[in-house]
């Protein structure tokens, strides 16, 4: 009712009737309505921080000018995931053997190589697939991945680097193995894997995880650790050095540094069986989380299309 039309009290001269005053459209179910909205913008803006910018910082590095275009191998090409990274990665090749860097060089410093034989294409595939993961993450620590560590055995799809088995050299300076060593001594690392294939009726011609106790106990640790994890035996010596002289894990071993071999069976070398790749790649998420450079409740590891057996992501 209009202020100016309403009647007045003859005696007190009051108005009979108040002016209608105008409801607010803010009931308190709009208010709890827009209380919730406000709490899942919220947290929506955190989860795109958390996924596009707060991740860890990532750089190729060259672990040594030993250089050969592993796309050449057709057999290698045709199953490296297809990303930006990826071809930076094999790009690199051409001149030098590149280093995928994550973190920042902080603790818990973990290394994995593959590719020290050249027709073992599987890890070298896998530790393609691990980097494409880690690729924009958020991790713990630092992660270096060696995915060819021979890339001229690579590109030539041979077992042998110029006739030499860098798995018997790793103590020797100037082999591409002993260059992973020196890397894993240098950024003191905490666990190193450095990943094979073996054929079926060779040794050990079994998907498992070498080790050794002596000198360095963290190895078997390290194997038993992952095993609870992805299921795999482990395969333990007692001292480093002695069935495999010169192995990039019984030469950092003997240094104090935990290392261990994890291998997959596969019915042939120079060949890159899907299955087999996911058992790799799996041994090398199993690494990665039991030197704490990934949480097992973290979200992504949901999106790492992991078939970890021990863990129920």
């Amino acid at each position: 009712m209009n202020e100016n039309n309403a009647r007045n009290c003859r005696f007190c001269g009051n108005p009979l009737m108040s002016p209608m005053k105008k409801k607010s459209s803010f009931t308190p179910l709009k208010i709890i309505s827009l209380i919730l909205i406000a709490c899942v913008v919220a947290i929506g803006a955190g989860l795109i921080y958390v996924i596009y910018f707060d991740n860890s910082p990532v750089e190729i590095m060259e672990l040594n000018a030993n250089g050969a275009n592993v796309l050449s191998n057709t057999e290698l090409a045709g199953n490296i995931p297809n990303s930006n990274i990826s071809q930076n990665i094999c790009a690199y090749t051409s001149n030098c053997t590149p280093v995928y860097k994550i973190g920042t060089g902080e603790a818990p410093v973990t290394v994995i190589s593959a590719g020290v034989h050249g027709d073992q294409l599987v890890p070298s595939v896998a530790a393609m697939k691990l980097i494409n993961y880690l690729d924009g993450r958020k991790i713990n620590g630092t992660v270096y991945v060696i995915p060819f560590t021979s890339p001229k055995a690579i590109s030539q799809n041979t077992k042998l680097t110029d006739g030499v088995n860098l798995n018997t050299v790793a103590d020797k300076s100037g082999t591409a193995s002993n260059d992973v060593v020196k890397l894993a001594l240098s950024s003191n690392a905490t666990a190193v894997g450095d990943f094979h294939e073996t054929e079926i009726g060779k040794n050990p011609g079994k998907t498992t995880i070498m080790c050794s106790q002596v000198p360095t106990y963290g190895s078997f640790q390290l194997a038993e650790d992952m095993s609870m994890l992805s299921l795999d035996t482990t395969m333990t010596y007692y001292v480093a050095g002695v069935a495999y002289d010169g192995a990039v894990e019984d030469v950092l071993n003997l240094n104090g540094t935990a290392s261990v071999t994890p291998l997959v069976v596969v019915s042939s070398h120079g060949r890159v069986h899907s299955s087999a790749v996911d058992e790799s790649y799996d041994q090398m998420l199993a690494l990665l989380l039991v030197n704490h450079n990934l949480n097992p409740d973290d979200g992504y590891m949901k999106l790492a299309n992991a078939d970890i057996d021990g863990f129920n992501f």
